[in-house]
């Protein structure tokens, strides 16, 4: 099981696997670890973001904070390149995740012009939320078992999160067992305030009024859960049980740290003074 950090220092550099729809926002929050970015600018947040501001700041991130974000196998620290070729030499005892549930993830990358839909391969998009269900589910699966980097929303290219060949029983096994043994924090989307004050208790470091802005909401996004009734029931498997296994590890780094909504109250406190 995951081993608390020996502070941020051993972590680095960080590899963060960033799954499309699961948490832009999670950069401000990076970019502010303890001795990450020593040449980031005076009060610098990305308060909404586009794939375009997203290419800059991990172009910039490389400038900002030298050392701290590994670089193999990717486009930018941001991107949604899959892992699979650099899990070992990379990503292994340095990974962090933010993961969300799957069918509010195909949803919301749905909205978002239909974020990772291969249309490279079909030539059209998805006629409806399940065709598109269909196909991109398995996507964190895929990045996290694949190789592939990913540019923009995904569509004029093969990417690890589009596949379109689906996940295999073999690589949810896989997945699941490196983001066990080689991710030294793990996030859910849906609880994300908890999840920020983990981060902190983890790697230190004040909570900020930006750790806790969406950056990047959706067309059709809002503070409530997205309406799946367009899957028509559909589950998307492999990533259902890839997040029943981050949720596991979460609930168990809470508890490590001694994380809750109440010992959190004093870091949302804290992020409301340094606004």
């Amino acid at each position: 099981s995951v081993k608390p950090a020996a502070g941020i220092g051993a972590a680095r550099p960080l590899a963060w696997v960033h799954v499309a729809k699961c948490g832009s926002s999670l950069v401000n929050a990076l970019l502010y670890l303890p001795g990450m970015c020593p040449l980031l600018p005076s009060g610098y947040a990305l308060v909404d973001m586009d794939p375009e501001k997203m290419a800059f700041l991990g172009a910039q991130a490389d400038e900002w904070c030298p050392g701290s974000f590994s670089s193999e196998g990717r486009d930018y620290f941001s991107d949604h390149s899959g892992i699979g070729g650099v899990y070992q030499s990379s990503v292994k005892g340095h990974g962090i995740i933010m993961l969300r549930q799957p069918e509010q993830r195909i949803m919301s990358a749905y909205y978002y012009e239909q974020h990772s839909w291969p249309y490279w391969r079909y030539q059209r998009w998805a006629t409806d939320p399940l065709e598109f269900a269909q196909v991109v589910s398995g996507c964190a699966v895929r990045m996290l078992t694949r190789a592939g980097q990913a540019y923009g929303l995904e569509s004029a290219e093969p990417s690890p999160c589009g596949g379109p060949e689906p996940a295999s029983a073999a690589e949810v096994v896989l997945a699941k067992t490196r983001l066990r043994e080689g991710f030294i924090f793990v996030g859910i989307t849906d609880d994300w305030d908890v999840s920020i004050c983990l981060l902190h208790a983890v790697f230190g470091g004040d909570c900020l009024a930006s750790d806790f802005v969406d950056a990047n909401p959706g067309s059709n996004s809002s503070q409530s859960a997205y309406d799946i009734s367009g899957l028509m029931g559909f589950k998307d498997a492999p990533d259902g049980a890839l997040y029943e296994e981050a949720k596991a590890m979460f609930a168990e780094q809470s508890q490590r740290y001694s994380v809750s909504l109440e010992t959190c109250q004093s870091c949302f406190q804290q992020a409301l003074s340094n606004k």
